[in-house]
């Protein structure tokens, strides 16, 4: 795995069941001994059952937290805290309310020190990018949520990190904006060849989306399976998700995800018959 653009290394994360500290002793693990590599330039998606640490990984991945054992390796060297070659997209869209599009975008480059006369072509070319060039001068309350998530992904890709990380960033889209941002996040992909990894917890998301598919066990997360998807040209196909190569690959990974769900559900059995009980 020598090569990889980032490597989580026999990862482990423990966190405190009340407070979410770590705690050395007691302590819920989300992730155990968990070992992935993701290649430069490709597209990676994890998909897992609720609570398995899918965000948990991209948390580490992004420097928002450390291991509690193992390592999380870009490029090489051991991740220590958030940097600018990763840019990190939320399910919530986190843009300032007071800027407009534009000025949005253009806050990470702000923080890069970019010069003014170049953060404007920069925030041009990217609001374009997604889409939105004709909504620069408009603030995040006259926007619809593809369009503020959009604008997101913008900020992202503005100042050129090296390696884009998606937390479940469509999820609270409707359905017809959801396959829409599918669409463009490829288009994107294609046309930037950074390295993506996206988290998600649909299953035709995953297949759609990923070049490969990494499948986590529920809770403690460890990597199951990881699946090569080939749909071929989605370009060239009337109807990608209706083929017999997408539904090979659909029900191949929920195969893999059926009895960690039920493992999932099972654990979370006892926790609900506690909160339940009578007191006294």
């Amino acid at each position: 795995m020598s090569g990889d653009k980032v490597l989580f290394d026999q990862v482990s994360k423990t966190f405190d069941a009340r407070t979410g500290r770590r705690t050395p002793g007691g302590a819920v693990t989300a992730l155990d001994r968990l070992t992935l590599g993701v290649r430069p330039g490709e597209f990676l998606v994890v998909v897992g059952p609720s609570g398995c640490g899918k965000s948990t990984l991209l948390d580490l991945a992004g420097g928002l937290s450390r291991a509690t054992a193992g390592q999380v390796l870009v490029n090489g060297r051991p991740v220590t805290g958030p940097g600018l070659d990763r840019g990190i997209v939320f399910q919530q869209y986190a843009l300032l309310p007071w800027r407009t599009a534009a000025g949005n975008v253009a806050f990470g480059l702000e923080a890069k020190g970019v010069p003014r006369a170049d953060r404007a072509d920069l925030v041009a070319q990217h609001l374009d990018l997604v889409g939105l060039g004709a909504f620069a001068g408009h603030y995040p309350h006259q926007l619809s949520g593809g369009m503020k998530q959009r604008v997101a992904i913008a900020r992202s890709l503005a100042y050129d990190p090296d390696i884009l990380l998606m937390d479940e960033p469509f999820a609270a889209l409707d359905a017809q904006t959801r396959d829409s941002l599918q669409d463009e996040l490829v288009r994107i992909w294609e046309r930037t060849g950074k390295t993506i990894i996206f988290i998600t917890h649909a299953i035709d998301e995953a297949v759609y989306l990923g070049r490969r598919v990494a499948v986590m066990t529920s809770r403690p997360g460890r990597i199951k399976q990881v699946i090569d998807v080939e749909l071929g040209d989605l370009d060239a196909a009337e109807d990608v998700r209706s083929s017999d190569a997408f539904r090979h690959h659909r029900h191949q990974i929920w195969t893999l995800l059926r009895d960690e769900v039920r493992a999932a559900q099972a654990a979370e059995r006892p926790t609900l018959r506690r909160q339940e009980a009578p007191v006294g």
